[in-house]
C-alpha cells in the first residue's frame, strides 16, 4: 500500500509542478453546474484486510456522478472483490477456506468545495444494497458456519460517507482519490468528463 500511495503522491507532485511552471497558465477545467464524469477506481484499502484474507480480484468500482449546482452533485457507483480468508473456528481442528464474493450497488450524493481551477474538493454520503455470496472449499456449509451466523448468501442496505478530490490533467480526463465506506476504504483511480 505504500508503494500504491508513493506512486499516486509522485504523479500528483509531477502533474502540479509542470501547471505551475506554465508560462501561459489556462486551466484545463472549471467543475460547475450541469457536468457529468464517469470514473474507475482501484481500491487500495480493502474492506476485509482485517481477516487476513488474500485477495483474488481487487476491489474495483465504476461510477457515474452528474453536477446538479456548482457545490452539489448526484450520482451511483458499483463495486465488486473477491478474496480468499482462512478460519480456524474455535471448537474446531480443521482450517477453513472460503471465497467471498462482494458486490455493491450505490447511490451518490455529494457537496463540492472548488475555488481553484483544475481543482474539485468534495464529500458526501451514499446509501444502496451490498450482495455478500461466500463459498467453502470444503463443501456445503454446515454446523461451524451456522453456529458463527455465517450465511452463503446476504443481502443488505448498507450507507456511509466519502471524502475525495479530483485533479483535471486535461479538459477530459481527471485523477482521483477518496477515502470512505465501500468496497475499499481508500481508492485512486481515472475519470471523464461525459458532457
Amino acid at each position: 500500500m505504500k508503494k500504491h500511495l508513493l506512486l499516486l503522491a509522485l504523479c500528483t507532485g509531477l502533474l502540479l509542478s509542470g501547471r505551475l511552471e506554465a508560462q501561459h497558465y489556462k486551466p484545463a477545467r472549471v467543475f460547475r453546474h450541469n457536468q457529468a464524469d464517469i470514473w474507475m477506481g482501484y481500491g487500495m484499502f480493502p474492506t476485509y484486510s482485517k481477516d487476513a484474507s488474500r485477495i483474488s480480484v481487487p476491489p474495483v468500482s465504476i461510477g457515474l456522478d452528474w453536477m446538479l449546482s456548482d457545490q452539489f452533485s448526484l450520482g451511483a457507483s458499483t463495486g465488486y472483490s473477491l478474496y480468499q480468508i482462512e478460519k480456524l473456528w474455535k471448537g474446531d481442528s480443521t482450517v477453513r477456506h472460503y471465497a467471498t464474493h462482494t458486490l455493491q450497488i450505490m447511490g451518490r450524493a455529494a457537496a463540492h468545495y472548488t475555488r481553484t481551477d483544475n481543482l474539485d474538493i468534495f464529500g458526501g454520503i451514499q446509501v444502496g444494497v451490498q450482495h455478500v455470496r461466500i463459498r467453502s472449499d470444503e463443501g456445503p456449509f454446515g454446523r461451524i458456519e451456522a453456529l458463527h451466523g455465517m450465511k452463503p448468501n446476504r443481502l443488505r442496505m448498507v450507507y456511509g460517507a466519502y471524502l475525495g478530490v479530483r485533479f483535471a490533467v486535461s479538459r477530459k480526463s481527471t485523477i482521483l482519490g477518496e477515502f470512505g465506506t465501500g468496497v475499499s476504504f481508500a481508492q485512486v483511480g481515472w475519470g471523464v468528463k461525459l458532457f
